[in-house]
């Protein structure tokens, strides 16, 4: 049945779901689905998945006819096929749709105004006749025809791939990995889907169930171990036990099933080949996949190979220390002297302590000895942007770069552009929490020999996002030097955001309540969020939106979830106006004003990077653009496709938040954040406030938050490896020694 959208009733996001209604001159349309004549045909609503909500395109749709019992006859869309309409608004609209790079709409409307209703012929047949068009090179030709000979496979994979609920996003992604053979490898070996990023286990094997693959193919069994593993380093585990992941596997290959079609014995064939692979090791009946493993067990071997470095001592330390003092104008207490003396007679070390209790302080003292006495070089780190700039504000250091930058890493893969050893001296990084093991592993082999490192962190605060727990791993292995800071400076000692801070840490439910930390009783998510709009309408009023963060344990799920509660701020202090222009991007819709943050490491943005969209425009090929100003000036120009990586920023997740302050915090806390209710995760969200938290949300949730320890948890043995290594090069160096001294006689 050919149809063409008309306009959109329902849609989600997560998953695609939309509920639409399209208009046809199909006669085979039953009478009780006519919604409402047109000039020819009806009017019908259809649902289905990733629906193509295009007016300028007619679409070939297959399904069945459905009885919904309140909202009568409706069409399920099984799969479905575009077809560009031999029009002028058809033909341009298809072209300046985005599935063909190059062409924007002034460029579309050049090239049908010079071929007419040729234009498609001409592409595919005689592309050389665009360069008679006026703005378009030989190299845009090409990518336009390159554009228009992947269109194909794109739609063979949408159609086929639809009833799943597969994005465009993936299928351009499966496209990108796979090429022209996409189609072919999707039905025939759909198992290969898994080496898709955001491609889960659960959906390729649907799919390849309609493909009728064999339920004990080797290739499903490798799929699920790879997705249990997948799943496991997004919980933070590096590994999981043998017997575990053999447990998991059983589960999911077996799940409604009559009877088991894969047993445990083929698990541990499959294991076995993916051993001999080397996609996995095993190590102590601990499953790694290969790159997990080699990431821990080198950066174990480098930090102990760290330990064990000679550098030169530092003489009259405690002069030093004293000069800084009154050049600075500061004067430390006994464990900030401590912290210093710890650097500068270490090639590693570590300085752990909650907000405000002087770690910037030693760590302006400790540069200035650097700097000014010893001349050294300085290099300084924070895994994000936001954190590198306030270690610039509060340092004066105008150096400080995320670690992604500095180590060249780009891009959402982290790739490398070139690999480039460091040169400094001297190396501090701060907020060492948030590192993961990966990250881990890369500072490290970038460093240059007679390389003194310093890492600066709150071990109470969450771990990292990824796989790992190297800070906590690194202060409990025992080897590394450690001084702890617990008096506060920053806030007035009878500030109730550290008292608070404390009690929690301790496990203390007892805090206390005023001006600076609030808190709004209300039941439940829905309410939460309905107070959240009112309160954050008052504080934006009174400061400015910068000041004000909503902070929240979940993106989805709720009223008091991210994407939700961005939705309705953003309407409060960013309301649509008149001739204010607007950027659609997929689901998601900005517009001038909004407040925004960057998701994904890039060449010249950070993750984590807040900014506010300055404008929204056209440039002088149709293509909309949108100017976004950084928190430290910094003016970046986006396109649609770059827009994908950012995000409004009104609310935040807590786990983003690391490593920023905010004037003030407003934190929903209700019982259904149940899975997220840790003492933790509670402490880094008050903990982001500088002036003032509220909290908005239920006694219960905030009481068994306190009493919630989740933190040592994750799968990891970075200290354990460490602890080998250590020795190892202690044995060595026993064992040396006597063939030396023969060698001395």
């Amino acid at each position: 049945m050919k149809c063409i959208f008309r306009s959109k009733i329902y849609h989600n996001e997560e998953n695609g779901y939309t509920i639409a209604e399209f208009w046809t001159k199909d006669e085979s349309v039953p009478v009780a689905a006519q919604n409402k004549p047109c000039k020819v045909g009806w009017c019908i609503t259809v649902f289905g998945y990733n629906l193509p909500l295009n007016e300028n395109m007619e679409v070939e749709m297959v399904g069945k006819w459905v009885n919904h019992p309140q909202y009568g006859l409706q069409f399920e869309v099984e799969t479905f096929m575009e077809i560009v309409k031999r029009t002028r608004e058809g033909i341009v609209g298809y072209l300046s749709s985005g599935a063909i790079k190059g062409i924007g709409v002034k460029t579309a409307e050049a090239i049908f105004s010079t071929f007419g209703m040729d234009t498609l012929a001409v592409i595919e047949e005689s592309p050389e006749k665009l360069l008679s068009v006026r703005g378009i090179s030989r190299t845009k030709m090409q990518e336009i025809v390159n554009g228009y000979k992947k269109n194909q496979p794109f739609r063979e994979l949408m159609t086929f791939l639809a009833p799943f609920g597969i994005t465009l996003k993936k299928v351009q992604m499966i496209l990108a990995e796979f090429g022209p053979e996409s189609p072919q490898i999707v039905q025939h070996r759909p198992y290969r889907l898994c080496s898709i990023k955001g491609m889960g286990f659960l959906t390729v094997d649907a799919i390849a169930k309609k493909c009728c693959c064999y339920l004990n193919d080797p290739m499903r069994i490798s799929g699920c171990v790879a997705y249990i593993l997948r799943e496991a380093a997004q919980e933070g585990h590096l590994y999981l036990p043998q017997s575990v992941l053999i447990d998991k596997c059983l589960e999911i290959l077996n799940k409604d099933l009559v009877h088991n079609a894969v047993s445990e014995r083929e698990i541990q064939q499959v294991l076995y080949r993916l051993t001999l692979q080397k996609n996995i090791i095993v190590e102590n009946q601990r499953i790694y996949e290969t790159p997990s493993y080699l990431a821990e067990k080198e950066t174990a071997r480098m930090a102990v190979d760290l330990l064990f470095q000679q550098l030169p001592e530092c003489q009259q330390i405690d002069q030093k220390i004293q000069e800084a003092e009154q050049t600075i104008g500061i004067s430390l207490s006994d464990s900030q002297r401590k912290a210093v003396r710890m650097v500068f007679n270490n090639p590693l070390s570590i300085i752990t302590g909650g907000p405000g209790t002087g770690k910037t302080t030693v760590l302006k003292v400790v540069l200035y000895i650097f700097k000014h006495i010893s001349k050294e070089d300085v290099q300084l780190m924070a895994p994000t942007g936001r954190a590198a700039r306030r270690m610039t504000e509060s340092t004066g250091e105008q150096n400080a770069s995320t670690m992604h930058m500095a180590l060249g890493l780009i891009g959402g893969d982290e790739s490398f552009a070139d690999f480039t050893e460091l040169k400094a001296e001297f190396y501090n990084v701060d907020e060492y929490s948030m590192v993961e093991m990966k990250l881990a592993y890369e500072f490290f082999r970038h460093l240059p020999a007679r390389s003194r490192v310093v890492l600066i962190g709150d071990v109470d605060q969450l771990p990292s996002v990824g796989a790992g727990d190297v800070f906590r791993q690194f202060i409990g292995c025992g080897l590394i030097p450690v001084t702890v800071l617990d008096l506060v400076y920053r806030q007035a000692q009878d500030s109730l955001i550290n008292f608070n801070a404390v009690q929690i840490k301790q496990n203390q439910t007892k805090l206390r309540y005023g001006e600076d930390f609030q808190f709004i009783e209300c039941n439940g998510a829905d309410e939460a969020a309905t107070i959240i709009h009112r309160i954050y309408a008052q504080e934006a009023a009174v400061s400015d939106v910068d000041s004000v963060q909503v902070l929240t344990p979940f993106r989805k799920k709720s009223a008091s979830g991210v994407m939700e509660l961005n939705k309705k701020l953003r309407e409060i202090v960013n309301p649509a106006v008149s001739g204010t222009m607007e950027m659609k991007v997929g689901m998601k819709l900005f517009r001038a004003g909004d407040k925004v943050i960057q998701t994904q490491n890039t060449e010249i943005v950070s993750n984590g990077d807040m900014g506010m969209i300055q404008s929204i425009y056209h440039d002088r090929e149709g293509n909309a653009k949108a100017d976004i100003l950084f928190s430290d000036n910094r003016r970046v120009s986006y396109d649609k496709e770059r827009m994908e990586n950012i995000e409004l920023a009104y609310a935040t997740t807590i786990h983003k938040s690391q490593g920023s302050e905010y004037p003030v915090v407003i934190l929903p806390w209700v019982k259904g954040f149940y899975v997220m209710l840790k003492r933790n995760i509670l402490y880094t969200a008050i903990t982001r406030a500088k002036a003032k938290v509220i909290i908005i949300g239920e006694k219960s949730a905030l009481f068994q938050a306190i009493h919630t320890d989740d933190s040592g948890k994750r799968n990891t043995a970075l200290g354990e490896k460490m602890r080998e290594y250590y020795n190892e090069r202690i044995r060595n160096k026993r064992t040396i020694q006597p063939e030396q001294l023969k060698l001395a006689i």
